[in-house]
């Protein structure tokens, strides 16, 4: 669309000078209906197109004004391509390799065109069509497709259906906004009900209560598009062979199959397995929110994926050598290196790299973890030869850094024992090792013990048989000697911290989402509060959160009742119909400045919501619902305030 209306914009000045008379840019931007900046920006795209494609020039005197300066032949030629109903402009470099691409991602398997065909479409020289074919094949070398040039037949994409897929992917989810990616989609699959395969994928989240991100359930959508559209090219899909035995052991496998099985109830097209395993591939990297699958996909990694644990035990061994400590007893480590690598692995092995906001920052603040991690990169390509990328280290990282800090926690724990003195201190010993945060263990029989007498000094009392007294503390595991044993008091500890120390987790999981680092500004200099709103507002349109109006909407609700909501925090707003994605921007500033007659301000949280789905409406309400909690006191937003950097303030408000 942008291309389009920019063209329009151009024949209409071209239309326009053509006429022979010296104009003003004020006539022309009359003419036109835009601003004066703006239609100078247009005379100056069109003087570069003219003089590119040797068809003269645009010439501009101060108070004087602009005229085309072209011979008769040069003018022919320019009102040929006014009157052209077919014929494209592409203004600048990568406005025409965008064109290029959507030409040769709409072609058959095989089909070719012609540079003169390509020069007719876009209306550009020979030469300049083939120098952005160079341009564009820069941009799909790392899909491994090449573009070929037959000889009396003109060029044509050479690919593997896999990276042909992925390319198409990523060229319709580059865009910024849902809606600019919307279009796109219905541009490539126009002979396709895309609405229905949206709804299979929609039911099938509800019925399964898996929940993608904005992000991801675009990036499916296209695939299912993909597979409807291609499903009788007989370009096959190449699906690695020990990934489909493990894949078909997870849920994601299932799920996939249950898309396919409602889109061919509703629209009749069969889809072979190959379809089935490499949406599933898709779907093992894709960002989800509400799924809780971990016990059941815990079972499965340890009853299919042997080679997985083998391979994060050999690289929590490396890494622990490098920094000189012992990470392998360390279960939750474990646990969370094994339900994101496996994604990882998926990511890396089909072309789907994560990227990484934070690794600036974790190179800089945890240069140590990082560096010792990078050691573990060969073992990627030992275990599944695939090579692992800057981004991905910084997320292996940042476990191995949570663990380190989680061992300078601090409990005190009693074992109540019903067994020999020997077996109690074994059973000590190996606590010790797996849970590294306790620290004390005081081992005492079950005729000595009385829980009144500590009250106050331990923190979690360990039994193997169920107790008479009632105590939060109080867990109870048969077997410690055993794996099961270790999880069971391991799980226990991770929720004996949790509400322990609850006020460092003001916000639940389903909050998550809503935050993102590079929305969070800390100690800034601001002396008036339409700076703050106009900076943080600007960041979200940057990012593609929202559109250029929202920052004008947050304006005017401003305008209308003050935000300011004690405590020296203010909650502004914009309206939904310009937010493209929930998200929160946390602003903190050096001073308080003047939010309104009465109220001082240095927190701010500035809201882009949207309530299109049940899911964005819960999430909404959660987060209303957990912010009254967090300005209630002033320890809480004291936290938010003193924070030193966007990492520590989006790990207090997340973990």
């Amino acid at each position: 669309m942008k291309v389009e209306k920019s063209n329009f914009y151009i024949r209409e000045i071209l239309r326009h000078l053509l006429e022979g008379e010296v104009q003003s840019t004020n006539d022309i931007a009359k003419w036109i209906n835009l601003s004066e900046k703006a239609t100078r920006n247009k005379i100056s795209a069109v003087d570069f197109f003219l003089k590119e494609e040797g068809l003269g020039s645009i010439e501009r005197k101060p108070r004087i004004g602009v005229w085309l300066n072209a011979t008769n032949e040069q003018k022919e030629k320019i009102s040929n391509l006014v009157i052209s109903n077919e014929c494209s402009i592409a203004a600048d470099g990568i406005d025409r390799e965008n064109e290029i691409l959507k030409i040769f991602f709409r072609l058959m398997p095989r089909e070719s065109i012609t540079t003169q065909k390509l020069s007719s479409k876009l209306y550009l020289s020979g030469p300049t069509v083939l120098k952005t074919i160079k341009d564009c094949q820069k941009r799909l070398d790392k899909y491994n497709i090449r573009i070929v040039n037959e000889r009396t037949h003109g060029f044509y994409l050479s690919y593997q259906e896999n990276e042909f897929r992925m390319a198409l992917k990523d060229y319709i989810c580059s865009e910024k906004t849902s809606d600019k990616i919307r279009e796109k989609i219905h541009y490539f699959f126009s002979n396709i009900d895309v609405y229905l395969i949206e709804k299979c994928i929609v039911e099938t989240e509800n019925e399964w209560n898996y929940k993608f991100a904005d992000e991801s359930f675009y990036e499916i959508l296209v695939y299912c598009c993909l597979a409807c559209q291609r499903k009788d090219f007989s370009m096959p899909l190449h699906i690695n062979q020990e990934d489909v035995e493990i894949l078909e052991q997870y849920n994601e496998y299932p799920f996939t199959v249950a898309i396919f099985q409602k889109m061919h109830d509703k629209i009749h097209v069969m889809f072979s397995n190959e379809d089935i395993l490499f949406l599933a591939t898709q779907i093992m990297c894709s960002k989800f929110m509400g799924i809780d699958q971990t016990e059941q996909a815990w079972k499965v990694i340890h009853k299919y994926d042997q080679k997985l644990l083998s391979f994060i035990d050999e690289m929590l061994d490396t890494i622990g050598k490098v920094l000189e400590k012992d990470l392998k007893d360390d279960i939750r480590l474990k646990e969370s290196l094994v339900f994101h690598l496996r994604s990882t692995i998926f990511r890396l092995r089909y072309g789907s790299p994560q990227s990484n906001s934070l690794v600036g920052f974790i190179k800089s603040e945890y240069k140590t973890v990082f560096r010792a991690t990078w050691s573990v990169s060969i073992l990627f390509e030992k275990y599944y030869g695939v090579s692992i990328t800057e981004d991905e280290i910084g997320f292996i990282a940042l476990y191995i850094q949570s663990a380190i800090e989680r061992r300078m926690q601090r409990y005190k724990a009693i074992l109540i024992a019903d067994f020999t003195r020997g077996h109690a201190e074994l059973i000590s010993e190996r606590i010790s090792r797996t849970i590294p945060e306790i620290k004390e263990i005081i081992i005492i029989s079950r005729h000595d013990f009385k829980l009144y007498e500590h009250k106050d000094d331990v923190d979690l009392i360990i039994t193997s048989r169920p107790m008479t007294e009632k105590d939060r503390r109080i867990v109870e595991v048969s077997n410690l000697l055993s794996d099961d044993g270790m999880i069971k008091l391991r799980t226990f500890m991770d929720e004996l911290h949790f509400s322990l120390f609850t006020q460092e987790n003001p916000f639940s999981p389903i909050c998550y989402p809503l935050f993102d680092p590079e929305l969070m500004f800390l100690n800034m200099d601001f002396t008036n509060k339409e700076d703050v709103l106009n900076y943080a507002s600007k960041k979200m349109e940057e990012k593609g959160f929202v559109t250029s109006l929202f920052a004008r909407s947050v304006k005017e609700r401003e305008n209308a009742t003050s935000t300011a909501i004690g405590n020296y925090v203010a909650l502004p707003h914009g309206a939904q119909i310009h937010v493209n994605q929930s998200k929160v921007s946390i602003v903190t500033l050096k001073n308080p400045v003047r939010w309104d007659k009465d109220e001082m301000v240095d927190v701010i949280f500035l809201l882009a919501f949207k309530l299109s789905t049940h899911e964005e409406i819960k999430r909404v309400q959660s987060f209303y619902q957990e912010f009254i909690s967090l300005i209630e006191t002033n320890e809480k937003i004291s936290l938010i305030r003193n924070s030193r950097s966007e990492v520590e303030l989006y790990k207090y408000l997340i973990r």
